[in-house]
């Protein structure tokens, strides 16, 4: 991308733990899908999705399809070959001109890549594409597993006693932010992952650690200037996925990385409060 690809909200976060000079005018961040990265959605069998619903509040949900149900059609287009299921909160943001983020990730092999656009076609055999912007992910705190889809139900609404059953044992979740644009704002979802229950269910909130990354802040730059966002609970060994949308906060954000009870250096907490809960049951650990 020419000149800077990071917004003020990133920019701040950047400049406060000082990795602004470093990264200022960083062509990490691209505008097309380079070689290595078409080759790589070909390989999958699930992505993460995120979209804003009719009413703006963000979701982010998972599709699944034999390997090459994504694949780029050029370096400025993708095509995803599924579709969230009607019931699912996301598939109202499966629209034409809707943005939307797509989490192309390898539990296995540890491997992802984001991938920030608009849909631009939307049919029967999926949607498709158009990339703003692609870029690649370190491994970092990622659990290698195996994953593949399995028939399942979506439920209209849960209690905060799912949450806390679920995130208790939790080592993975998936997040989905926002940034204003000129064309109204742009979607993004990022990983987050940690020790098991790294994230705590605390009376009518969750809260977790922000471990030190690659000091981008594209989530929490989004964050700081957009408190909207959706999270994916995955449980991989129910099979259940527990999806929220809320308002997060970030907390200690002073430029100083503190240790976490494991010795993990962390940046700060973020707060999360959903505003609905929705669960599905869609996937299953072979």
């Amino acid at each position: 991308m020419n000149g800077d690809p990071f917004h003020a909200g990133e920019r701040h976060l950047q400049s406060l733990f000082a990795s602004r000079d470093r990264l200022a005018g960083s062509r990490a961040i691209q505008a097309s899908l380079p070689p290595g990265f078409q080759a790589f959605l070909e390989e999958l069998s699930y992505v993460v999705l995120a979209v804003p619903d009719r009413c703006g509040r963000l979701w982010v949900t998972m599709v699944f399809g034999a390997a090459g149900f994504v694949r780029a059609i050029d370096a400025m287009q993708m095509h995803v070959g599924s579709r969230p299921d009607p019931a699912d909160p996301a598939a109202a943001g499966i629209a034409e001109g809707a943005p939307i983020a797509i989490l192309a990730i390898d539990l296995l092999t540890r491997r992802r890549i984001r991938v920030n656009g608009s849909i631009i076609s939307v049919g029967e055999d999926g949607f498709g594409v158009s990339v703003q912007q692609a870029f690649g992910n370190c491994p970092q705190f990622i659990r290698p597993r195996l994953v593949e889809n399995a028939p399942g139900i979506v439920e209209a609404a849960i209690d905060t006693r799912v949450i806390a059953r679920v995130v208790a044992h939790a080592d993975t979740f998936f997040i989905a932010t926002r940034a204003a644009s000129d064309t109204g704002f742009d979607m993004d979802v990022s990983h987050r992952g940690g020790p098991p229950g790294f994230a705590r269910w605390d009376g009518d909130c969750l809260i977790w650690p922000e471990y030190r990354g690659n000091f981008y802040f594209n989530t929490l730059g989004n964050l700081l200037l957009d408190p909207a966002c959706g999270l994916l609970f995955p449980d991989f060994g129910s099979g259940e996925l527990l999806m929220l949308t809320g308002h997060a906060a970030l907390e200690g954000f002073d430029g100083n990385l503190t240790r976490s009870p494991e010795g993990l250096p962390v940046n700060g907490l973020v707060r999360f409060k959903p505003d609905v809960l929705m669960s599905r049951t869609t996937q299953r650990r072979p």
